[in-house]
């Protein structure tokens, strides 16, 4: 099995490592003997290198952490709940209160709590979880790096709506100009199921790490479906993007590969 990772330029931001150990859901699934290959449409420098390699080691222990509490999930209830009730009935028979139950209550979920979380945290450092911990990030620094040169493609793409006037290209987005975003074009030679690989990646970091640009990119789509445009939507993306908020040009390119 191969699991795809790539490495996209923008032009308006910092460079983004897209790989599929981003969704931390899916952790239980991982197979430290999986091969992981790099994907970037020209040679990278080595603290790109390091940069790809240091956003996998984070993206794994956050998924390792997700995998063992996963894991502990049932102990982890039957202890909290054994805490609950050893508290809760020790307290209504030691201690008297002129509010019944009130301060019961609060003590036991309190003690519950903390039971869970004193739990999450010895189980992070269990041997279990640094011994797949140790092994996914092995078998990461074995990853190679190679070029597609399809990937320029997108690169460029970010390049060319970054060289439209915002107010034109708020207005493509928004259908008030009259004139569609520009075209995702990509040699034939060039295609192929990494396209869909990309996409699934790149909507997924937006959808985890950049919520409101999945807001607007929810709210261009939806324009994108009607026959008629949204003046305050475009106002509003014009606005967004002269303060810094919105990469007009990344927006674009979320919906062209939305498409």
């Amino acid at each position: 099995m191969l699991k795809s990772c790539f490495i996209l330029r923008n032009v308006h931001g910092s460079t983004l490592y897209l790989t599929p150990f981003q969704i931390a859901a899916g952790s239980g699934s991982w197979d430290p003997d999986e091969e992981i290959r790099w994907y970037s449409c020209s040679s990278l420098s080595a603290h790109e290198k390091d940069s790809a390699l240091l956003t996998l080691y984070s993206q794994i222990d956050r998924g390792v952490d997700r995998w063992i509490q996963d894991k502990r999930y049932i102990p982890r209830l039957l202890l909290g709940a054994i805490a609950f009730l050893v508290t809760y009935f020790f307290f209504s028979l030691a201690v008297r209160d002129p509010i019944p139950m009130v301060d019961e209550l609060i003590l036991a979920s309190l003690a519950s709590f903390l039971v869970a979380m004193y739990l999450i945290r010895r189980d992070k450092k269990s041997a279990l979880a640094m011994k797949r911990r140790m092994e996914l990030k092995q078998n990461a620094s074995r990853g190679s790096f190679e070029l597609l040169d399809g990937l320029a493609c997108y690169e460029e793409y970010l390049v060319d709506c970054a060289a439209l006037d915002p107010i034109d290209l708020a207005d493509r987005l928004a259908k008030t100009g009259g004139q569609e975003l520009p075209r995702l074009e990509i040699p034939t030679q060039n295609k192929g199921p990494w396209q869909a690989d990309l996409a699934l990646l790149l909507l997924d970091h937006v959808k985890l790490n950049e919520p409101h640009l999945q807001k607007r990119l929810r709210q261009v789509l939806d324009v994108q479906d009607n026959k008629t445009g949204d003046e305050a939507l475009s106002a509003r993306l014009l606005s967004l993007a002269m303060n810094g908020s919105l990469d007009l040009s990344m927006l674009a390119l979320l919906v062209r590969i939305s498409k």
